[in-house]
């Protein structure tokens, strides 16, 4: 199998640019994700590896054989059922991997029902099954979590990654979920929708987010900012500061949560009230009318405690301005 290679690609969306001058390589078994908020061109940028789009400027040189490909839309045929769908793609296939992916992907109980009769995780699920199911040297999968209830998100997050090992697939994946991308992808590329995107190792984009944007998508801490003063020192919120920025300069930096830690009063540096847990196992907690992000579980507290709170780690400066 080839790779897939992207060169100076640039992609256009109702006259805006979305994407610019984006060259990468994946690498046969290299599995990406596309990370971005809402509108930033990740499924555009889908549709066109999958050769559904044409890119404004650039190249795109795709693997040998078809992708296995899942989309938001979902695009199931109305007529067949659960188990003939995947008989449909994959006629000479192998019955004991399609048994399989309708046991793991939670759809044996449904075998026999069409697509109006499945509830939106329910398709979502015959779609990733349909796109496994005739061993694809590659695929593209749009928010392969999307629709799904607790239950069957917590089985997919764990599920994925172990399909995607037995296939030893190329994948681009699109999610929201960076508990799934920490669980699936080597690599990360964020689109920003109308600035440069950036790639990068997953551990990079997720463990130490280097711009505003990752940090916002990461989950792991609270975004600051501020503006240099004279000598190049930036004042940020709850009393925290950075130095060596350029005078004037706007700047964004990042306290992660798991340097900032519940304490008993006299070890406390910052005073709150506690808000919600913050569904990542730590809090919420609000102080001088701000929320920052604590790296513990409320454990017994119940919103609206007053809690103190001590910082073990100095808040770091990112790439690109607030």
């Amino acid at each position: 199998m080839s790779d897939l290679v992207l060169s100076a690609v640039s992609l256009k969306a109702g006259g805006r640019t979305l994407v610019s001058d984006l060259s990468l390589r994946l690498a046969p078994g290299e599995r990406l994700a596309l990370l971005g908020p809402n509108g930033s061109g990740k499924s555009t940028l889908l549709r066109a590896i999958a050769g559904l789009q044409a890119p404004a400027a650039g190249r795109i040189e795709r693997p040998a054989g078809p992708p296995g490909m899942l989309f938001q839309d979902g695009a199931l045929w109305p007529h067949l059922s659960v188990a003939r769908h995947l008989d449909f793609v994959d006629p000479r296939g192998d019955r004991a991997w399609h048994e399989r992916l309708l046991e793991r992907l939670g759809l044996v109980a449904l075998r026999d029902r069409r697509p109006d009769t499945l509830s939106g995780g329910e398709r979502v699920r015959l779609g990733l099954a349909r796109a496994f199911a005739p061993r694809p040297p590659w695929l593209l999968l749009d928010e392969p979590l999307a629709h799904l209830d607790a239950h069957f998100e917590d089985l997919l997050r764990e599920t994925l990654p172990g399909l995607l090992d037995e296939l030893g697939a190329a994948a681009v994946l699109v999610t929201h979920e960076t508990d799934t991308v920490r669980l699936t992808a080597q690599r990360v590329l964020c689109l920003s929708g109308e600035g440069p995107s950036w790639l990068g190792t997953t551990s990079d984009a997720l463990e130490r987010p280097p711009t505003p944007l990752l940090a916002a998508l990461s989950g792991r801490g609270t975004l600051l900012d501020g503006t240099a003063d004279a000598g190049g020192r930036v004042a940020l919120p709850f009393g925290l500061s950075l130095d060596g920025a350029a005078p004037g300069a706007r700047v964004a930096a990042f306290l992660d949560a798991d340097g900032v830690r519940f304490a008993a009063n006299g070890a406390a540096r910052l005073r709150g009230v506690l808000v919600a847990p913050d569904g990542r196992g730590g809090s919420w907690v609000r102080v001088d009318g701000r929320l920052l992000r604590c790296g513990e579980p409320p454990g017994a507290r119940t919103p609206g405690a007053p809690v103190g709170l001590s910082l073990a780690a100095a808040p770091r400066a990112l790439d690109g301005a607030p």
